[in-house]
Order: C-alpha cells, then structure tokens, then sequence
C-alpha cells in the first residue's frame, strides 16, 4: 500500500452518514456487523474492511447493498479490537502501523465469520469482497483457502512480489482506479501478467480511469464521470456475485 511520493496514502475521502440497516454482534468474541435480505437465502458474503475499521459507515453501506441484492452479508472487524487507523492521526507512522496488519492472518476471524454464516444462516455458498486493504485480505484468501466460490478486491493485492500473486482458487475480479496514488497502474499491469500467466479459474481487472483510491466506497458523486465510475464498479461487483454464485 506504500506509494511513491509525498502524498497522503489511503486518504479516507467522503464519509457517509450513514445509519445502516443490519446489527452488530459478537462471534468467537470477534466484533461482526450483520446484514440480510429480505427473502432466505444460501448465499454469503464476507466483506473485508479497510484500515478505517468495521465501523466505518461507507463500507457498512456497500454491505447493506450486498444484502439487499440477495446475499447474507458478514463484515467481521479482523483487526480483532486493535484501533483502526484515523484520518487525524499523524501520516508518517501510516506505514509502519499498516505492517502490523497482515491480511495473510486473518483466518481465524475469516473461519468464525463463515461458521456463523453456514450454522446460523444457513449459507451454502460464500464469496467475499474487500476494499484497500481489504482488497488485498480478498485476493489472500482466494489464494489461500477454496471456501469461497469467487472474490471482489478494490484497490488492493498481494505484494508484486509475491510468488502467489497469480494463483487463485475461485474467480477473481479485481477493480482500480487510474489515478491511485497507492497503487499505481504499474503494479496493475504487473497483476494482469502473472494472471494471465498462471491463473487457471475466471479473473477479470477492471481500471476506472482518471479514479482515485477508494473513489467505490469512499468518494462523493461530484460530476457524471465519478458516477459512472462509482455505479458501475458496483454494478461490476454485484454481476460478479451472481455469476459465480
């Protein structure tokens, strides 16, 4: 997530006010926030945060969105009660903080979260979004585990470097903007290759041009253009889930 300049990374942009139609509870002593459509359902999804936490009301309003499209939706605070970072709080230790959060460890929340979803509600088939660093906590998971029948990552992968960055288990699609500053398209096309090279299921990348980081769940519709973009990410996302679960 380090960027290449002097420019605030993962700048937390428009926040909503928002008041959210799902509830919160406790899983395996976990913090979770819960959100179901109106008819049943056996389709789950877990949503992963982004370093402003699980009570960030932007990314507890794409969850709602989740649900009302159909799906039982789980976000599950995988920062296990440590503090999420804070748009006030002083720039220069963002970095080293962000190392401290490794979204390759997050499998025992992801577990509690998804036997919630199976024993509680009935789920049969799971698939997972995630947003920054979340993103990168979706495209680990579809490396890592074959729970999940497919995955949505905004803004967010693995280490360029990583020998698994093209591995995945389940369908993948990944979304960006064309003018993130924390991930920049070099590294997008460095994700497009070793995809192609060694991905063996479904995976699609998708950049929105002149988009910054975040602009899906965390920027304001100022113009046509931010409304195309942050309507048909979404859209994208939602087609995802239903095509491959």
């Amino acid at each position: 997530m380090a960027n290449g300049n002097n420019e605030t990374p993962c700048c937390i942009g428009d926040r909503l006010e928002y008041g959210s139609m799902g509830r919160e509870l406790k899983v395996g002593g976990v913090d979770m926030y819960l959100a179901t459509p109106k008819t049943p359902t056996k389709k789950g999804v877990v949503v992963y945060i982004d370093v402003y936490g699980w009570k960030l009301p932007n990314t507890r309003y794409i969850v709602d969105m989740i649900a009302n499209n159909g799906y039982v939706a789980i976000l599950p605070d995988v920062f296990e009660g440590a503090e999420p970072w804070s748009a006030d709080r002083d720039w220069s230790g963002f970095l080293e903080w962000v190392k401290t959060k490794d979204p390759n460890k997050i499998h025992p929340v992801v577990d509690a979260a998804v036997g919630y979803l199976q024993q509680e509600c009935g789920v049969e088939q799971l698939g997972c979004v995630g947003f920054c660093w979340g993103g990168r906590a979706v495209h680990a998971c579809l490396v890592d585990r074959t729970d999940f029948k497919c995955g949505v990552a905004f803004y967010g992968m693995r280490s360029i470097d990583d020998e698994k960055l093209g591995l995945l288990n389940a369908p993948g699609l990944f979304v960006f903007g064309g003018k993130d500053s924390v991930i920049p398209l070099d590294q997008v096309e460095t994700l497009k290759t070793e995809l192609k090279k060694s991905c063996k299921v479904e995976h699609h990348v998708t950049v929105y041009e002149g988009m910054p980081h975040g602009f899906a769940h965390r920027k304001k519709e100022e113009n046509d253009k931010d409304a195309a973009a942050i309507d048909g990410a979404r859209l994208e996302m939602l087609k995802w889930l239903e095509k491959y679960m």
